[in-house]
């Protein structure tokens, strides 16, 4: 019996995904639409599931009904990673054995933004599953919450990161938080705003302070509406760095640095090069 139920748990969280939870399955979803896995998608989609979409491109607000198989077909025709569909405020109602999940969702193709809109799922459970009977969506290309966010958080950032490049105190910690924390690399280096601006004061007085260059980026959240959180890859003087954090924002005075954590990035294969510069071995 215990392994029955362990084998039990283990498909139910595959990936890390539940299919006991709808919100689980729909990004499960959006995953297999990634990785182009029709198996999954042909599994969770109910064979007479109803598929619509209404087009906002223009006043005549056409709509466009597919089934299961021409879905899928779509998807199969695609490369991995093509299709990257971003989701942001996920709501779930549920009736019984009925499921609403409704979303706010960006998509880009081959990396560039293709439309937004709302997606629209109906899902009822089969047995300890929840499958998809109906998806309707809207498609247009402004208003786009969550890429329109983006835009302005990268480039927040990108101006702060800039403005110690610069040497320009004002406007590097303009764009931080009045209660707002850096955690530098050094075991010692968790500071407030004052006590991190006494301690860079030195530098940009110099003219020099620091430049840190990004290399890519993420950037997450829940609805996009006033906190976000990131990681980002920089190339620094001590080589390639990682940082991470969480962005908020104000009404008047737009995104800020809320919480930023800086670390020096040592590959896999040089750690133990590493443990012998620090005197540590390892364990």
């Amino acid at each position: 019996m215990k392994i029955k139920l362990l084998l039990l748990l283990s498909a139910l969280s595959f990936s890390g995904f539940s299919q006991t939870d709808p919100a689980d399955v729909i990004h499960r979803f959006f995953q297999a639409m990634s990785d182009i896995d029709t198996s999954y998608l042909n599994e969770v989609l109910m064979d007479n599931a109803s598929l619509s979409s209404t087009f906002l491109f223009d006043d005549n607000n056409p709509i466009e009904a597919g089934t299961k198989d021409q879905f899928i077909q779509s998807i199969a025709r695609s490369k991995v990673g093509e299709l990257d569909e971003q989701i942001c405020n996920l709501k779930v109602d549920f009736d019984g054995g009925l499921a609403n999940v409704c979303m706010d969702y960006t998509f880009y193709y081959k990396g560039e933004l293709s439309h937004c809109g709302v997606n629209n799922f109906v899902m009822v459970i089969d047995g300890i599953s929840w499958k998809i009977i109906s998806l309707a969506d809207s498609r247009g290309d402004t208003a786009c919450i969550s890429h329109d966010a983006k835009l302005a958080i990268n480039e927040m950032l990108d101006n702060w990161h800039r403005g110690a490049s610069n040497a320009d105190s004002i406007s590097y910690f303009d764009l931080m938080a009045i209660n707002s924390v850096y955690v530098g690399t050094d075991e010692t280096e968790v500071w407030s705003k004052r006590k991190f601006l006494n301690f860079a004061a030195p530098y940009f007085a110099k003219g020099k302070a620091w430049a840190f260059t990004k290399v890519e980026r993420n950037v997450y959240s829940k609805d996009y509406i006033d906190i976000a959180w990131f990681d980002e890859v920089l190339d620094t003087w001590m080589g390639p760095c990682r940082g991470s954090g969480v962005v908020t924002k104000d009404d008047d005075e737009g995104w800020k640095v809320q919480h930023y954590v800086l670390s020096v990035a040592v590959a896999n294969d040089d750690i133990d090069e590493y443990l012998k510069v620090i005197g540590k071995e390892r364990k």
